[in-house]
């Protein structure tokens, strides 16, 4: 019986072995940051939700209560793995189309009370930041994703 059990124990050891290492973080693509976000002007409290993707950290808003500019404060705290992968997987359906648009607003952002989604990256040094109207036909898919994971980071 002491053999036995000697036997299973080397075999549980020598059967084991650890995967290999690898970064648990996904590939945040070309982006020093990526901000995102929603805003609401008519509500009541805290109507602006927005993220800062940089490097290996998620950050949420530090208490913003409405987006008036591309200025936002962050908290300095990063938020858990499982919504940085989510902000990542956002990142990377961000669409080409966007990149190449005039920073500013795109359609009428919370004109109607639709709200208004802000994405803003950093690329090589370079900021483009931009309003837009969640209704605007080129960009409502997008626009839907970053909705449905601003819900998902609450």
């Amino acid at each position: 019986m002491k053999k036995m059990l000697i036997l299973a124990a080397v075999a549980l050891c020598f059967g084991c072995h650890k995967e290999p290492c690898t970064d648990p973080f996904p590939d945040t693509g070309d982006f020093e940051y990526f901000i995102f976000g929603t805003s609401y002007g008519e509500c009541g409290g805290d109507c602006a939700k927005i993220f800062k993707l940089e490097g290996s950290q998620l950050f949420a808003d530090d208490g913003l209560e409405y987006l008036s500019t591309e200025e936002v404060p962050f908290q300095t705290t990063g938020l858990s793995f499982e919504k940085r992968t989510l902000a990542v997987e956002l990142s990377q359906q961000l669409p080409t189309d966007l990149l190449t648009e005039t920073n500013g607003q795109i359609g009428c952002p919370d004109c109607r009370d639709q709200g208004t989604v802000f994405i803003k990256i950093k690329t090589g040094g370079q900021v483009q930041f931009w309003f837009i109207d969640p209704d605007d036909a080129k960009y409502a898919a997008f626009c839907e994703a970053v909705r449905e994971a601003v819900q998902k980071m609450k």
